[in-house]
């Protein structure tokens, strides 16, 4: 898809000397981004599958001990509930010990309930499951895999903007031999730096939001997590599935981008 060193020169070598060595450094690291991603994104989909199971595990998860907590409570209310009616019927009943059973009783029934809502939590089934590990190892290896990708489309975007800067000066000199055909190569680089800044602030917060979630584990997971902490993990897993889908969807979309822009040129020197 890519054109080769001699021909990439070739469909500029009307245009000044700075603009043509900017044109082939464009398509060159066009060529480059196509191959990294052709190369990494099976492993990138992967990763996605994998992300989006947990998060899957964890929707259930979250079933589970909502409905765990929700017992465990109801629990601990009936048991306090026996303590006091036990304290109610001792004067009619005369029976002091039956006022202590029955409050040992109730008291354990609230602290067995008590137990079972502490017990139950996301982060903890993720820890004793190994899915805690997994998410924090996926989350790496998906970032390690964009950052190469990351810094090449920096570097397409900047020479973006250095061939806008530069043919606005060649078009106030004269110094085109085809004004009119530049003008349209010229449409198609500003397209190309536009996406570039817009799948960059993409894969940036992708990246962050990965970031925050392996912080907020290594956080989480070294106390008893709450109910409000269980819920954030839950739904940050989902927001970074969600995320590696998105930025790969996105590459595939900047892949075509710079295949159109590349075969074009590619056409023309024929």
């Amino acid at each position: 898809m890519a054109l080769s060193t001699e021909r990439s020169r070739r469909w500029s070598k009307d245009m000044p000397p700075d603009l043509s060595e900017l044109m082939n450094k464009l398509t060159e690291h066009a060529a480059s981004f196509i191959r990294l991603f052709d190369n990494d994104k099976p492993k990138m989909r992967h990763i996605v599958r994998r992300f989006q199971e947990i998060a899957a595990e964890v929707r259930e998860m979250q079933e589970t001990t909502d409905g765990v907590r929700t017992a465990g409570a109801v629990g601990g209310g009936v048991g306090v509930g026996v303590g006091l009616l036990a304290l109610v019927a001792a004067p009619f009943t005369g029976g002091a010990s039956l006022v202590v059973a029955a409050g040992a009783a109730g008291t354990a029934a609230a602290v067995g309930g008590a137990a079972t809502v502490v017990g139950a939590n996301i982060s903890k089934t993720m820890k004793e499951k190994g899915s805690a590990e997994k998410v924090e190892e996926l989350g790496k290896e998906f970032m390690e895999i964009v950052e190469p990708l990351k810094n090449k489309l920096q570097e397409i975007k900047t020479t973006c903007e250095k061939l806008e800067q530069r043919s606005t000066e060649a078009l106030t000199d004269n110094t085109l031999s085809d004004v009119r055909e530049f003008h349209m190569i010229l449409g198609r680089v500003s397209k190309l730096k536009e996406k570039s800044e817009d799948i960059l602030v993409i894969v940036l917060e992708g990246m962050g939001i990965i970031h925050n979630l392996i912080l907020f584990l290594l956080r989480v997971f070294r106390v008893t997590a709450t109910p409000e902490e269980d819920k954030k993990l839950r739904d940050s897993i989902l927001q970074s599935a969600d995320q590696c889908q998105k930025v790969v969807n996105e590459f595939d979309k900047m892949k075509n981008e710079l295949g159109n822009f590349t075969e074009s040129k590619e056409t023309k020197n024929q």
